[in-house]
Formats: C-alpha cells, sequence, structure tokens
C-alpha cells in the first residue's frame, strides 16, 4: 500500500516490500485487500457452507467476515488470498490473509517468535528455518451467537529490515457454531492445504 500523507512528511514511510512468491492451487487468486475483494470472499464461503448444509455457520462467518475485514483493512494490509474457481469437491472454506507486522518501539522481532514458541507452540515449517508456523483457535461473538475459527499462522522476517518487520499469514477456517462442530477432518485437511501453499513461499529477489 502507498505511505500517508502523514507518514511521508515526517519521514516514517517504510520501504516497500520486496516482492515474493506464492504458488497457488488452480482456481484460487491473491488480490489487493479491499472491501470488494472482502464482499466476494464472503459471497464464495457462503455457497460453499450452503452445499454443505451448514446454514448456521454461513450466517455466522459472514457476520464475522465484515468485522474482520474491516479490522484487517485498518492494519498494514498486504495480500486477500481465496478460492474463487474451484471445484465443489476440492473446496474448502479457507481464506488466507497476509500484512505487514513490526515490533512495538521498532526494536527486532525475536522477542515475539521466542513468546511464540514458547506460549503457542510455533515452529519451523520445513527443514530451512525461514517460516514459523503456529495454531490457534478463536472464539467470536456474532449476530445470532458465538463462532469458533481455527487459524494456521505463518510468520516471515522481511529481508533488509534487520529482522525488525515481518510478513505474517494467517489462513482461517470456522470451526464450530451454535455447539456445533465443523468436520474434524476438513479442519485438518484445510491445515494440510495451508501448509503445502506456504511452503512455495519465497522472496523473489532472494
Amino acid at each position: 500500500m502507498s505511505p500517508s500523507l502523514r507518514d511521508e512528511l515526517t519521514g516514517t514511510a517504510r520501504p516497500a516490500l520486496p516482492p515474493f512468491v506464492l504458488l497457488l492451487p488452480r482456481g484460487w487468486v491473491s488480490v489487493e485487500p479491499t472491501k470488494a475483494a472482502f464482499a466476494d470472499l464472503a459471497g464464495r464461503t457462503s455457497a460453499v457452507l450452503r452445499s454443505v448444509h451448514r446454514p448456521d455457520l454461513d450466517a455466522q462467518l459472514r457476520s464475522m467476515l465484515e468485522r474482520a475485514g474491516d479490522e484487517f483493512l485498518r492494519r498494514d494490509p498486504v495480500r486477500l488470498i481465496y478460492p474463487a474457481d474451484v471445484p465443489a469437491d476440492e473446496l474448502f472454506p479457507l481464506s488466507i490473509t497476509a500484512v505487514r507486522l513490526a515490533a512495538p518501539g521498532g526494536g527486532p522481532l525475536d522477542p515475539h517468535v521466542a513468546a511464540l514458541r514458547r506460549d503457542r507452540g510455533a515452529r519451523t515449517l520445513g527443514d530451512d528455518g525461514v517460516i514459523l508456523r503456529w495454531e490457534e483457535q478463536h472464539a467470536h461473538r456474532v449476530a445470532g451467537g458465538e463462532l469458533a475459527v481455527h487459524s494456521f499462522d505463518y510468520l516471515v522476517a522481511v529481508p533488509g529490515t534487520g529482522r525488525r518487520e515481518g510478513l505474517l499469514f494467517s489462513a482461517v477456517i470456522p470451526s464450530a457454531a451454535g455447539g456445533e462442530r465443523l468436520d474434524g477432518d476438513t479442519v485438518r485437511a484445510a491445515g494440510v492445504l495451508a501448509d503445502a501453499i506456504m511452503s512455495t513461499f519465497r522472496w523473489s529477489a532472494a
């Protein structure tokens, strides 16, 4: 995203992110994060959940996506990634967001990484140690009740920043609503898919 006028005037604007490559499955898209993109994502996710006869998750996830989209766009959003044209038998109600992350006070992210390893069981994805991975469960109060989601999170240090900035990817799938849980196999399969996508990540200038 372009720096704000305030950033430009105060000299606090950050350099643009280096370009990166992420190979996506057939039918997936990586788009600029906008309200219109979130609306499209909500519509496509709704169709998936209706097709598997989960109107409870559909209504509640729409409410959560609207709120999450507004929150995401207030951060330092980079990309929104989701299945846009995928056969029904290959489709998951899964989406991936990417935001630029900086440590408070401009320091290195190392203490944050140490806390993720200690408190959330974060481990590297693959053998090269480039991507840190962890999982979390989140509960959201939404219209009509509570929605639980499962997230698969990935943190990559941005080169040239002295480990002061990272790129945070969050792959999210709904896991429960109204006291009922989504099929656990579906959630696990979504995690396998998210790992497969993220394992293709590389900085294209590297």
